[in-house]
């Protein structure tokens, strides 16, 4: 009798001890992209698990892995990567220009690449009101020249056209990312001339997921989204020549700054808790309301008036500064332009590479990594130096932009 019930009861042990493990695996999303070198590029070795390779699709592919998803890319026309997320016989197509159409069709993540659009010319100076602008079809420069009205005499179906029409003269500009017509090569042996570039935008690209794959799935892209930064941080960097910019741009705010704002007279002024375990209990309990609710310390910052002077002068920068935070020597907030996510700023660089400069911090200057800034919807970049007067070569605090 014992020996009949435990061959009933066998096969149900042995199911409750495995449907866990089923549950664990990776859910798997499938998605489209198209083809943008060094962004996304057919593999070298064509194999199954992994026929696309790039940046972005290195990006993106993190991403869904940290989300607890297996994406499964694959290459397609744009046209027809469009029309299947709007039929939603794919999960998601990357990389994309945001869209009003698209968003009230599908659900858009955060950027997953940055790419800076330039019009490439035969002839150093063309006028693009009256040129004959080339574009690929379906792709994201197309549909932003449209939407801003500029007429597209030809489309075509790659890049490496664009490139043979330039050459030909049978148009006068053509629109794409910088790092693709580089891939590209145009300058090499085989072209007869070299090509002439013209800066327009910095254009974020996005990942949509289909409506059906949101109804099924609400949580994804939240997910996605939280996750997504650390895997995009060594696939978007600024150029030197973009570093050096925003150097000297920093050197004449901080500059400005300086004359309108007493900043070692805010660090004297603002509140000091020089205990370690009382700044790390303030931080929690700061962190676990903002950026819904101050807490009290935080409102009283917020109050004081170097915390006031400093959002004025932020206002006054039309959107080229977002936020500016004053830092004491413990690194906490002194002042601040508006409620940052954290009191402690101690253990983020923008503190640490300005306090442990080599050579003492007079002439220290750090400039951040791009990155994406979801509460302002932004790629921004933090730049810092320190507050005088000095005292043994270690500053009276740090000003952060």
């Amino acid at each position: 009798m014992i020996e009949m019930i435990f061959r009933k009861l066998l096969p149900i042990a042995i199911w409750l001890l495995t449907a866990p493990l089923a549950v664990a695996q990776p859910q798997i999303i499938d998605l489209y992209t198209f083809e943008a070198p060094p962004y996304q590029t057919p593999s070298a070795t064509r194999q199954q698990s992994k026929q696309v390779d790039g940046e972005t699709v290195d990006a993106v592919l993190c991403a869904c892995d940290n989300a607890g998803w297996t994406a499964q890319v694959r290459l397609a026309p744009q046209n027809r990567a469009l029309h299947s997320l709007k039929r939603s016989e794919v999960d998601g197509y990357f990389a994309v220009a945001a869209s009003a159409q698209l968003d009230a069709e599908a659900t858009r993540s955060h950027p997953v690449a940055l790419e800076k659009w330039y019009f490439f010319s035969a002839t150093p100076s063309v006028d693009l009101d009256q040129a004959r602008i080339g574009v690929v079809g379906g792709s994201n420069e197309e549909a932003w020249l449209k939407a801003n009205h500029y007429p597209v005499f030809l489309s075509v179906r790659s890049q490496q056209q664009l490139v043979a029409l330039l050459q030909h003269r049978r148009i006068d500009a053509a629109l794409m990312d910088q790092r693709v017509m580089h891939f590209l090569n145009p300058q090499g042996p085989d072209l007869a001339s070299p090509l002439y570039s013209r800066f327009l935008r910095y254009a974020p690209l996005h990942m949509y997921v289909s409506e059906r794959f949101s109804l099924r799935h609400p949580d994804f892209m939240n997910t996605f989204n939280r996750v997504l930064p650390d895997c995009l941080e060594r696939h978007i960097a600024l150029s030197e020549a973009e570093r050096a910019s925003v150097r000297n741009l920093s050197i004449r705010l901080m500059t400005d700054l300086d004359t309108r704002v007493d900043l070692a007279k805010g660090i004297r002024e603002g509140p000091r808790v020089a205990r370690v375990t009382e700044i790390l209990r303030i931080d929690r309990h700061w962190q676990a309301n903002a950026p819904q609710r101050a807490i009290g310390l935080a409102e009283d910052i917020l109050d004081l008036p170097t915390s006031r002077a400093l959002d004025t002068w932020v206002h006054t920068q039309n959107g080229l500064v977002t936020e500016a935070i004053l830092m004491n020597t413990h690194g906490t907030v002194a002042a601040m332009s508006r409620l940052t996510s954290d009191y402690w700023q101690g253990d983020e660089p923008k503190f640490r590479q300005i306090w442990e400069a080599p050579g003492g911090a007079s002439q220290a200057l750090y400039v951040s990594p791009i990155r994406f800034d979801a509460s302002t919807s932004r790629f921004q970049i933090t730049v810092s130096r320190p507050v005088g007067p000095f005292n043994g070569g270690l500053p009276t605090g740090i000003i952060a932009l």
